[in-house]
């Protein structure tokens, strides 16, 4: 590995060129199977055409989330000091604004109205203690970090009447009632009959040790902090839950509230629809919830809630933009879809000799698709699994859950939208995402060391 800013000799590579040893490696290897367009040819056969809406079937709203992060430590002293600084920013999109953006005249975006597009951006910040922080003065990291979670999913995140509560969001995903088994705090661990968690009650006092028992360490999010230790997973967790959670809140506000206004939108997430990590368990939670919205919606005579997961980076992506050129080949102009199931995903992108049953079965709500638009730009995106639970085995689950007949509309919305928002400041972005990941974002410098800075004046 290289010295910080020090560079690669340009000739590094003609050692192995002249290595005889290197040359009689390589005559002694083989293809498995010869790389060829023909095996291309295999793959691009098994996509189908993309659906699309004549006319273009949009919704009225579009809200878009992304987070970011920012947990290094905040300065160079030992021991490490961390603390963990976390945004979510959602981005509302009026269609019919944002379509007058360009003046038909000129042909010129009018900087004004982009201007306040911006302006409905909502970012929500959070901020944990991670390694040799003592949070209200708990006797270890973890349990410091326990009680700054709870405070922070506790808060109200919204100004005004209707309230915003994390917390509560997470009970009511758990139809109210949360019971906990185990003392989290470190020097008990013991178990406490199954506390059960209330919004009347959303804290109970351990039996044992008498310390502060949360509704929110049902999470988990505090079983991956140590004292010392680089506590950056766990804020990546904290990170990806409260996403979820806010989603769930904004659907459930308008499921009680106003549940015709879901026709009219679109919820685009950065990211896979799963949770990964400690709090995994809060997933089927959230597709039991989507379930619950479609039921009402097809009730009310309506189509179901798009929710979109799109993701930039991954596995999927990589194979996705290996495959471009072939697609492009095949089907020049014509937009072109591929289901993920678990044999494709298997056969040309993970493989291993010992594939689950159900791919991401602990994790994932939503299913993958590859989608190559009309201008020959590839998305991964994903759509929630249109089942309450998953029932049956994880055999039988894979095979439903890749029947495309039970997502209905979904997929033709899903690639709708996706060719009316696509982008070509970015590869393969559209633009709510990028919106959002603007709004979310936290630069490196100087935003990175600002908050440093921040904190280390915080602890004097």
């Amino acid at each position: 590995m290289p010295y910080s800013r020090q560079t690669a000799d340009k000739s590094g590579h003609a050692e192995f060129v002249r290595n005889p040893d290197v040359q009689a490696f390589l005559k002694q290897c083989t293809y498995l199977r010869e790389p060829s367009d023909s095996e291309a040819g295999n793959i691009v056969a098994s996509y189908s055409p993309a659906p699309a809406g004549q006319p273009a079937r949009l919704p009225e709203f579009v809200v878009a989330s992304d987070a970011s992060k920012s947990d290094s430590p905040i300065g160079d002293k030992l021991p490490s000091t961390q603390f963990g600084f976390i945004k979510v920013s959602h981005v509302l999109i009026v269609m019919a604004k944002y379509q007058e953006l360009i003046d038909p005249k000129s042909r010129f975006v009018d900087p004004f109205k982009v201007a306040e597009m911006h302006r409905n951006a909502q970012p929500i910040t959070f901020v944990l203690p991670g390694s040799n922080i003592k949070y209200h003065n708990a006797p270890t990291v973890r349990d410091g970090f326990r009680k700054a979670v709870y405070d922070q999913l506790a808060a109200n995140r919204r100004t005004g009447a209707n309230r915003i509560v994390l917390s509560e969001t997470l009970l009511m995903l758990n139809d109210n009632q949360l019971p906990i088994a185990n003392c989290p705090s470190v020097t008990c661990k013991k178990e406490i009959g199954h506390l059960v968690f209330t919004v009347q009650q959303p804290t109970h006092p351990c039996p044992h040790c008498g310390k502060t028992v949360y509704v929110t360490d049902w999470l988990r999010l505090h079983e991956g902090i140590s004292d010392f230790g680089d506590n950056a997973s766990a804020m990546t967790r904290m990170m990806n839950a409260v996403e979820h959670l806010l989603l769930g809140a904004f659907m459930l506000e308008m499921l009680q509230g106003n549940p015709m206004a879901l026709t009219k939108v679109a919820f685009v997430m950065d990211g896979p629809l799963a949770l990964f990590g400690e709090p995994a368990k809060l997933h089927p939670r959230i597709m039991k919830l989507m379930h619950q919205v479609n039921e009402k919606l097809a009730r009310l005579g309506q189509e179901p809630l798009l929710v979109i997961g799109l993701q930039k980076t991954g596995i999927v992506m990589d194979h996705g933009r290996l495959m471009q050129r072939f697609l492009e080949k095949a089907y020049p102009r014509q937009g072109v879809l591929r289901v993920i199931d678990d044999t494709y995903r298997n056969d040309y992108i993970t493989g291993s000799d010992d594939p689950a049953e159900n791919f991401g079965h602990e994790s994932y709500y939503g299913q993958d698709f590859l989608f190559k638009t009309e201008t020959g730009r590839i998305f991964n995106f994903a759509l929630p699994y249109p089942f309450a639970a998953k029932d049956g085995s994880r055999a039988d689950f894979a095979a439903r859950k890749v029947e495309l007949a039970r997502y209905g509309s979904l997929l033709e919305r899903a690639c709708d939208l996706i060719r009316y928002f696509e982008l070509d400041l970015y590869s393969d972005a559209i633009v709510p995402v990028a919106l959002a990941h603007r709004h979310a974002s936290i630069s490196l410098e100087p935003g990175g060391r600002v908050l440093d800075l921040m904190a280390r004046e915080g602890l004097r």
